[in-house]
């Protein structure tokens, strides 16, 4: 089993945001490959009053996943979620560390449209901590988990892989799999073998090794070469859908 490549998009200009994504579907409208609106983008959408999963949705039209990265934490799905939902998004992102009642308000309301939630990692406490919360998850239902190191932890040399590892060993025995992001470039693939093997890995993401690249098409190549290394289909959506 191969885990997709998941594309984020995180971009504070709505326009620079589309046209990068009609520059990806243009070479590559590869149903395979999932695409996901960063909470700068749906923050500054909003703002200007841009339907951006809309614009997101037209462009997607060979039934590409589509993910909503807004990171909710109180009420994801009632409040957030069911519209995004509605609007064409199949996979929201919600706080790990939020409260159970929102965890399974967003597990409950995923289940109802028949969509997906991933549960994000990323917070200030360490990786015991989270390791912790991600057997809470499973025992809620959590289908998704996201080991997640984000721009301001990249910046401080910090990588996802010491909890994906822990999260690995946490999860290998349960039908949960897991995404696995932060500044991850093709180079990086070969050292998640062990993780791709095992048919754990939902999504590899990248961002910005992409999408602040001059040349995007390209590295969307290395990362499919690399991983055309591994055997089987891609991941079962059946696995993850509710």
């Amino acid at each position: 089993m191969k885990p997709y490549l998941w594309i984020a998009y995180d971009y504070v200009s709505v326009l620079d945001c589309l046209q990068m994504l009609d520059t990806i579907v243009s070479e590559y409208p590869d149903k395979n490959i999932i695409h996901e609106i960063g909470r700068p983008t749906i923050i500054h959408a909003a703002r200007l009053g841009i339907p951006v999963v809309t614009e997101f949705r037209k462009r997607l039209t060979n039934g590409q996943i589509l993910v909503a990265d807004f990171k909710g934490y109180d009420v994801p799905y009632i409040a957030e979620g069911k519209y995004y939902y509605a609007e064409g998004t199949d996979l929201v992102t919600v706080m790990a560390m939020a409260p159970n009642e929102a965890v399974q308000d967003a597990i409950d309301g995923a289940i109802a449209d028949k969509k997906m939630v991933a549960f994000d990692l990323m917070s200030y406490l360490d990786n015991d901590v989270k390791l912790k919360r991600t057997k809470e998850l499973v025992e809620m239902g959590a289908k998704l988990i996201s080991c997640h190191t984000g721009w301001s932890e990249q910046a401080a040399g910090k990588t996802p892989n010491a909890l994906l590892e822990k999260v690995y060993q946490e999860l290998k025995d349960t039908d949960t799999k897991i995404v696995v992001m932060g500044g991850l470039k093709p180079e990086n693939i070969k050292s998640l073998s062990k993780y791709i093997e095992s048919k754990k890995l939902f999504a590899i993401v990248s961002g910005s090794a992409i999408t602040r690249s001059p040349a995007p098409n390209a590295v969307i190549a290395q990362f499919l070469e690399e991983l055309s290394k591994f055997n089987g289909q891609y991941a079962s959506l059946a696995t993850v859908f509710h």
